[in-house]
């Protein structure tokens, strides 16, 4: 069972399964991001505030910056190697989110897997990760929001392959549910 929870203070909300762990309870995570782990599988749900991605075109783009977050990720995990399998971008024209306030474009979902090698195993070990991520861009603020759910979907050292229904409705429901509520959070671009 989901539940919307708070993100960074409550400036975003967005549907958290509700024995899903705080991951700032466990470790270190940076303040731009809200981290999650399902307890009882490998499936990590990360929320991201970035500044507007402007490289390789991607400024007017939002297929191109959600492409463009999938390879900053795949560097991040050092990946061997990454796939995009899809990329669905909104078919409606971006509407403001109220009166006078910033005008939010998106959801645009991409969905791909990258092999990752943990824990020092060689790459003949790697794990398939399924990587749904859902960017939210606000170009008034020059910020970018980022949902990412990850699943190993192939375990490496065993070659188990796992369902990843799951994941997939536990990023649906976030995507669906997800909504900013307070501009203040985003530094950048012009105050509304």
């Amino acid at each position: 069972m989901s539940t919307s929870r708070p993100l960074y203070g409550g400036a975003i909300t967005a549907s958290v399964p509700a024995n899903y762990v705080d991951a700032s309870d466990l470790r270190q995570v940076p303040d731009t991001q809200e981290v999650f782990l399902a307890p009882d599988s490998d499936l990590s749900y990360i929320v991201e505030v970035l500044e507007l991605v402007k490289d390789e075109q991607s400024e007017h783009d939002l297929d191109k910056a959600a492409r463009f977050h999938f390879s900053s990720l795949a560097h991040d995990n050092s990946a061997l190697s990454s796939t995009v399998s899809s990329v669905s971008t909104p078919s409606a024209a971006p509407k403001p989110s109220g009166p006078g306030l910033p005008i939010v474009q998106g959801p645009t979902v991409l969905t791909g897997t990258q092999t990752v090698s943990k824990f020092n195993r060689p790459a003949s070990e790697a794990d398939t990760v399924l990587i749904q991520l859902a960017l939210w861009r606000i170009p008034q603020r020059d910020a970018d929001v980022t949902l990412c759910v990850n699943f190993p979907v192939r375990m490496g050292e065993t070659g188990e392959e796992r369902s990843a229904d799951e994941a997939r409705r536990v990023f649906e429901e976030a995507v669906r549910s997800f909504e900013i509520r307070d501009f203040g959070l985003f530094a950048g671009g012009e105050a509304a």
